[in-house]
């Protein structure tokens, strides 16, 4: 009998012995996981979206520019606008507007003010100098808008002796020098006019023609209303991109790894479609 009492305290004090060992190991791994998932969750994470590591981002735009950045109903709307929204929502970087004219954008990058401009900037050689620029976002085509009645602006090759309107900055005005090198051409520059107000004057005959974005000409003639027309087929195949400053490589392969995998799994298409009724967001075949 005593030495069964004695077997049975064996057992019991061997068994007390390997719960405590389980819990200790449980413990252990409890420690080690928690360790884990604190690391995940701190400041010291390696898997930063898009390797960016910064709370908020400064985009410089220029709203009046339907339908890629414009006010509506008290606030930004647009291609760019939404693109941006998907910026915030997958990366958690909250984005910050810095508004300004066309022209003078490239300014706020210059002084720090912004740390991108998103206005559907073509990557122009001379700005390829100074700023880096994103894979293209947007394709487009650049054309002349006339009046309906106009009859003696067929293509850019009839612009001699011509008055064209074009927004200050814009690039399409060197393409049409380039053709015209000896100034045949005369310029009206628009500082900070919508495309609206642009149309009105080459409806009205204040300029002959005016060079615009075929996507944004087609909408803001369909908007406005305005008696002008587009001239057919672009007289130039362009791009719009992402500006940043040239040695800021973390931003730039940033931006290009959201703008690849927005293009891949459809967002981007899907954004085109809302705003402009066509996938803008690849080059035409």
């Amino acid at each position: 009998m005593k030495k069964r009492l004695i077997g049975i305290l064996l057992c019991g004090a061997l068994a007390l012995s390997m719960v405590a060992c389980g819990s200790k190991e449980g413990t252990k791994k409890e420690e080690a996981k928690t360790e884990e998932t604190t690391k995940g969750n701190s400041g010291e994470a390696t898997d930063k979206k898009y390797g960016l590591d910064m709370d908020s981002i400064v985009v410089a735009i220029s709203s009046g520019y339907e339908p890629f950045c414009f006010d509506k109903d008290n606030e930004l709307q647009g291609y760019d606008v939404d693109m941006w929204k998907e910026f915030e929502e997958r990366t958690g970087i909250k984005v910050k507007w810095e508004r300004a004219d066309f022209s003078g954008l490239l300014g706020l990058l210059d002084s720090g003010k912004a740390d991108v401009v998103a206005a559907q900037l073509t990557p122009t050689p001379e700005r390829e100098e100074k700023y880096a620029f994103t894979e293209p976002e947007t394709y487009y085509g650049s054309v002349i808008v006339v009046s309906n009645d106009n009859t003696d602006i067929k293509s850019a090759d009839d612009l001699a002796g011509k008055t064209i309107g074009v927004g200050a900055g814009n690039e399409m005005q060197q393409d049409i020098e380039a053709m015209y090198p000896n100034g045949e051409v005369k310029f009206e520059i628009y500082q900070s006019a919508t495309l609206e107000n642009m149309l009105k004057d080459v409806e009205m005959g204040r300029i002959d023609g005016m060079l615009a974005q075929d996507i944004q000409a087609y909408m803001a003639i369909e908007k406005s209303g305005v008696k002008c027309k587009v001239v057919t087929p672009a007289f130039e195949s362009s791009c719009g991109a992402l500006a940043v400053k040239k040695d800021n490589t973390e931003l730039l392969d940033g931006l290009n790894a959201f703008i690849k995998e927005i293009k891949e799994d459809g967002t981007l298409k899907a954004i085109s479609e809302k705003w402009i009724g066509a996938d803008v967001s690849v080059e035409s075949k």
